[in-house]
């Protein structure tokens, strides 16, 4: 099943992930950039997870999860290799607007992570709808090294430029005629 690509904010999102360890570790670092308000529960936490949150000031509760811990949470990732518990965890918040990932269970999830590049606020997301996510993070890397050094600079000098005509067809073809322009002259890229 092909998954439809979709942007949501982050930003202030309350948010749970249950697990400690590597899995953790990266689902945490992968969604850091976007400001969510996270929260951690795990019986257990390596020592590379605590740093993380101790660097960031990430609540931490050590402790089995519980569902009391879904109270206020506006998405949870499930980073534990307990399918039971993912699977209870997804059953549990079926009509309660809280969206779930469960790591490496896609019948238990309402999203997945995408490998994804990220500059500035050029995002772009990469999937293979779950099946091979090794080809996205290989493509992600293929991406990434094609983006010019300044694209977070071409990307604000077009937003002023855009900001700065009024809505309609004459600024859509103007914006279009400098991104032709800056991406035909490779040499300034």
């Amino acid at each position: 099943m092909a998954l439809f690509p979709i942007f949501i904010s982050l930003e202030n999102k309350n948010t749970l992930i249950v697990g400690g360890g590597k899995v953790a570790y990266r689902k945490i670092e992968k969604v850091l950039p976007f400001n969510p308000n996270l929260f951690v529960v795990s019986k257990e936490v390596s020592k590379e997870t605590e740093e993380l949150l101790k660097n960031h000031d990430i609540p931490f509760k050590r402790k089995s999860f519980e569902f009391s811990d879904l109270e206020n949470m506006d998405i949870v990732i499930i980073a534990v290799d307990d399918i039971d518990l993912q699977k209870e965890i997804f059953n549990y918040t079926r009509g309660k607007n809280i969206l779930v990932n469960s790591v490496d269970s896609p019948d238990y999830c309402d999203f997945i992570f995408p490998a994804y590049v990220k500059k500035g606020d050029l995002v772009i997301g990469i999937s293979t709808s779950g099946k091979v996510p090794g080809l996205s993070a290989k493509i992600r890397e293929f991406i990434e090294n094609l983006l010019p050094e300044n694209i977070e600079n071409i990307l604000n000098d077009l937003e002023k430029l855009r900001k700065s005509m009024p809505k309609g067809k004459k600024r859509q073809e103007k914006i279009i005629k400098k991104i032709n322009q800056i991406f035909s002259k490779k040499d300034s890229l």
